[in-house]
């Protein structure tokens, strides 16, 4: 499992067996333990934006009395109107008790993982999340009405929502979904870093025009207005106020300018951005289902990380076998596989081959079967002629050998007898000479 999440091949997660493997895993004891930490962490998220709204319109309520008292020197008792603290404590325990069960995983996550904690940007959302609520919690009971405890109450709902996103990966439907948008934020930050060149372009250009004079509209981000101004033309969102007060001459030039960045930024890049998107979403389908067990992986593995030496050993987490059972014919089993165009043009192409292949066998058949009965004539009448040459060319040697013996054999016969006619005329000189002795 941690070698297959760390892979980015999606074929792997296309076969059979490791798609049998990691639903396995995952039903046995995956899904319940996110289910489990899902329906913790929805206890939290109930009770925070129920603390956020109560505190956003107490404070609201007694903004309103305070300036009706100064207005009409009414004699209200305003600490009526401030949040109840009670309720306020109450529901940032509870909070805070949730968050320490998580802040447990984590610290167990970092023990394990070590440097490969930092690797996973969740882990990132996960810890500033708990971070960020602590300071929270003291800037609301240290200061009630500040611009700072604002952002970090806009920052803390961001990482919220964001978690919520994590924990909505064990569902299928919204696996997908999650998938899909991190996949286009992804595909477009290239897209992206062009967009914001030609948004600077164009505000450069609208600040030298307008000799930087300051708009109304954009008051307290004087400092970039013509780059918002910029923006909200590409767009479609058209503010053309202060052409009116330039001179002749660059009245015209002014408006030369304003149509091609009209071009530019709101016909040209909008429908970009659209075809960029549709592209996205297209991959995003074709890799819809090893992209959700690719996603499963990840949280089986995280979650076999932190399992005990008990649950490690027990057989029916990690028996030694599985038997895995399915149609023969299973054409429509993987439907889910392929979406959209990309599926209709799989079956299409699955269609026409099945039938061109089974009009080419009905066509061809009886032609196979004569070219196959020649082919196995040919191949026994070639094998009892190669039989036969080969016995002849055996014979003929045999024959040749057998004249070699013979020829030999008579030569040596001769020696044979030469050598015994020396030998007795040798002997019969010896006897000679001995009797004359």
């Amino acid at each position: 499992m941690k070698v297959l999440s760390n892979s980015d091949k999606p074929e792997y997660f296309e076969t059979q067996i490791i798609q049998s493997i990691i639903k396995f895993k995952w039903q046995q004891y995956t899904l319940a333990y996110y289910k489990t930490q899902f329906y913790v962490y929805l206890i939290f998220l109930t009770t925070f934006l129920i603390d956020i709204l109560y505190t956003t319109y107490s404070l609201k309520s007694y903004n309103d009395q305070v300036k009706l008292k100064v207005d009409d020197q009414l004699d209200l008792k305003l600490q009526d109107y401030l949040p109840n603290i009670y309720v306020q404590i109450s529901m940032k325990t509870i909070c805070g008790l949730v968050l320490i069960y998580f802040l447990i995983h984590e610290i167990r996550q970092l023990r394990i993982q070590r440097g490969n904690y930092f690797q996973d940007i969740w882990n990132y959302f996960d810890f500033s999340h708990i971070v960020i609520f602590i300071c929270f919690c003291i800037l609301e009971f240290t200061n009630e009405d500040s611009d700072l405890l604002i952002l970090n109450k806009v920052l803390l709902i961001i990482l919220s929502f964001m978690k919520l996103f994590y924990f909505l990966r064990i569902y299928d439907g919204f696996s997908f979904l999650v998938q899909m948008m991190a996949g286009v934020f992804k595909d477009l930050k290239y897209f992206i870093s062009f967009f914001l060149i030609f948004i600077t372009l164009f505000g450069m250009i609208f600040l030298v025009l307008f000799k930087a004079d300051s708009i109304d509209e954009y008051n307290g981000v004087n400092g970039i207005a013509y780059f918002l101004m910029a923006f909200r033309i590409s767009s479609g969102d058209f503010q053309l106020d202060d052409y009116q007060q330039q001179e002749n001459t660059l009245v015209i030039f002014s408006w030369i300018l304003w149509i091609f960045a009209v071009i530019t930024l709101n016909i040209v890049f909008m429908n970009f951005i659209i075809a960029v998107i549709s592209e996205s979403y297209e991959k995003v389908m074709q890799k819809l289902i090893s992209e959700s067990y690719k996603v499963k992986v990840h949280m089986i593995a995280e979650r076999e990380e932190i399992f005990s030496s008990t649950e490690i050993n027990r057989k029916d987490y990690f028996p030694n076998y599985i038997v895995v059972r399915r149609q023969i014919n299973n054409e429509t089993n993987d439907a889910g596989e392929w979406q959209g165009f990309i599926k209709d043009l799989k079956q299409t192409i699955r269609k026409t081959a099945s039938k061109s292949k089974s009009e080419i066998i009905s066509t061809h058949s009886s032609e196979l079967s004569n070219l196959k009965k020649q082919i196995d004539r040919l191949q026994k009448e070639d094998f009892v002629q190669l039989k036969q040459e080969i016995k002849q060319d055996i014979e003929q040697k045999v024959q040749g050998i057998r004249g070699d013996l013979d020829a030999l054999k008579e030569k040596n016969q001769g020696d044979m007898d030469f050598l015994k006619a020396s030998i007795s005329q040798i002997l019969q000189k010896l006897n000679n000479q001995s009797a004359d002795i």
